[in-house]
């Protein structure tokens, strides 16, 4: 039966621990602090707290309680509904494989961003801090002129991407008993770094000031579209769901065991953590505003920039110890990448493909490493870059959203959400009410349809993606290509009437 041979989390404490290291990630660290800062400051952390209550937590409750319901990946727990919304499963595990493919390599940069920060490879003092941005795209990247011209392969990226691949492997290949002790420490370790950074943010000049740009509230922010359409994205993006991975880790949680408690606990843990980022981030932005006499709105980035750009430079400025901020900074950003890569890799393809075909652990694992290094190498290349920018907005924006829609739909309107509320309600000390399935039925589905129209289509729609082209595609295109080839495949795999044997 699932019940005796389906992995197990050893503990609560170790699935709790599982389901915040897939929540906190990359995002947290340089995407959170920006949005903050760029939509009303405090007056964002209310749009993103009520983001978190009428999105994420039902959001990801019912991912994880369908998965816990079902005892299978997402392909199995949409083929139990009906056979025919199997393909409503495998769609975002398609997903997680591509978003995989490419985090990977982002993790491989902060990789070799650690080593170069032993000896502060970029430079130090005012010069190297403003040619950050030539280090990264230059010495990192070698990047080409465009997504048409590919290049070479980049030998050292390459090669730390292989190291990511294999540690990802170590952790996978036994299964989730495994994964939630190690799962334990990665997440242990990017808060112990977080807050050392913060110290040492606070014990630099201009730290105050970067606290201010971060926090003073813009009220009338919230009587715009942007403020929500930021605060509903970073929930829907942090939290990991849409990926496939939370039905499975659901899948493995024994089925007398909490699961609301953990999902809220879960939940509020990856936006504390969102929160504590801010200020070890904004806390040395101020000092870099200072040292360079920048104005706020060149000093403070999002994403690649913030990581790869902006904090190297204030490394650069630092009287003190910059080489140890810089190993500390880089190793938080792969602790944190490499929670997400092991559960979007196991929860949301191995987990998926064990319950459809059955097979060795040991074996799929190592199938969807390799597989899933090869896609990445394309990354490596010089024109990596501007690929791995469509590819991510294909599939962690319009992918993620529009799966995560779909299935709230089918669930709430097609099947019946109060069987799963009243499962989850027998085990829990919390329980929820049936405020839970309008929630799912209504409010969720319309805030991914608001965060698609308004920064998704509106956009991509009338004008080609960042301006890309490559022969007679854009980079518009291309996005609608890969979703368009996900689907298909989704609805290929449903056909395979193979079925798992159990077991090993």
């Amino acid at each position: 039966m699932a019940e005796e041979s389906r992995e197990r989390w050893t503990s609560r404490t170790t699935f709790i621990f599982a389901a915040i290291g897939s929540a906190i990630g990359l995002g947290n660290l340089w995407r959170f602090p920006y949005l903050a800062y760029d939509n009303g400051g405090g007056a964002f952390l209310v749009a993103w707290i009520i983001g978190l209550l009428i999105l994420g937590i039902p959001w990801l409750l019912m991912e994880v309680g369908m998965g816990r319901m079902f005892q299978k990946g997402a392909p199995g727990v949409f083929s139990g509904m009906n056979k025919k919304w199997e393909w409503l499963g495998w769609w975002p595990v398609f997903v997680a494989f591509l978003i995989v493919s490419y985090y990977a390599v982002v993790i491989a940069w902060a990789l070799r961003y650690a080593m170069s920060s032993f000896s502060v490879a970029w430079g130090t003092g005012e010069e190297a801090a403003t040619a950050t941005g030539g280090f990264f795209f230059e010495n990192i990247l070698q990047i080409s002129s465009g997504p048409a011209e590919l290049g070479a392969i980049v030998w050292p990226t390459l090669f730390a991407l292989a190291i990511v691949w294999i540690a990802l492997f170590l952790i996978m290949y036994k299964g989730a008993g495994v994964i939630g002790k190690i799962a334990v420490y990665t997440v242990a370790i990017p808060w112990l770094i977080l807050v050392i950074l913060l110290v040492r943010g606070l014990t630099l000049p201009g730290a105050v000031d970067g606290l201010n740009y971060y926090l003073s509230p813009d009220w009338s922010a919230l009587l715009t579209g942007d403020i929500w359409f930021a605060a509903f994205s970073q929930i829907a993006f942090t939290l990991s769901v849409g990926m496939a991975g939370m039905y499975a880790y659901g899948s493995f949680i024994a089925r007398r065991a909490d699961v609301n408690n953990s999902v809220m606990i879960a939940g509020f843990a990856n936006n504390a953590t969102s929160f504590l980022a801010g200020f070890a981030v904004f806390s040395t932005l101020g000092f870099l505003m200072g040292a360079l006499n920048l104005p706020a709105e060149e000093a403070v980035e999002s994403g690649l920039g913030l990581a790869f750009v902006i904090y190297p430079a204030a490394i650069s400025m630092m009287p003190t110890a910059s080489a140890l901020t810089g190993v500390l900074f880089f190793l938080c950003l792969f602790f944190l990448g490499l929670d997400s890569a092991f559960f979007l890799a196991h929860g949301g393809v191995i987990a998926p493909l064990r319950d459809k075909f059955g097979g060795a652990l040991a074996k799929i694992t190592a199938t969807v490493c390799v597989l899933g290094f090869l896609v990445g190498a394309l990354f490596t290349t010089q024109g990596g870059l501007y690929w791995l920018d469509m590819l991510d907005r294909a599939v962690a924006f319009y992918g993620l959203l529009i799966t995560g829609a779909i299935s709230c739909i089918v669930i709430g309107w097609f099947w019946n959400p109060g069987r799963l509320r009243n499962h989850t309600n027998e085990t829990s000390e919390i329980r929820i009410g049936v405020w839970w399935e309008w929630m799912i039925k209504v409010v969720v589905p319309l805030a991914l349809i608001f965060v698609l129209i308004y920064g998704g289509f509106s956009q991509d729609i009338p004008e080609a993606y960042e301006g890309y082209q490559i022969g007679f595609l854009n980079g518009s295109h291309i996005i609608w290509l890969v979703l368009v080839i996900t689907l298909v495949l989704s609805f290929v795999f449903q056909q395979i009437k193979t079925r798992a044997k159990g077991g090993e």
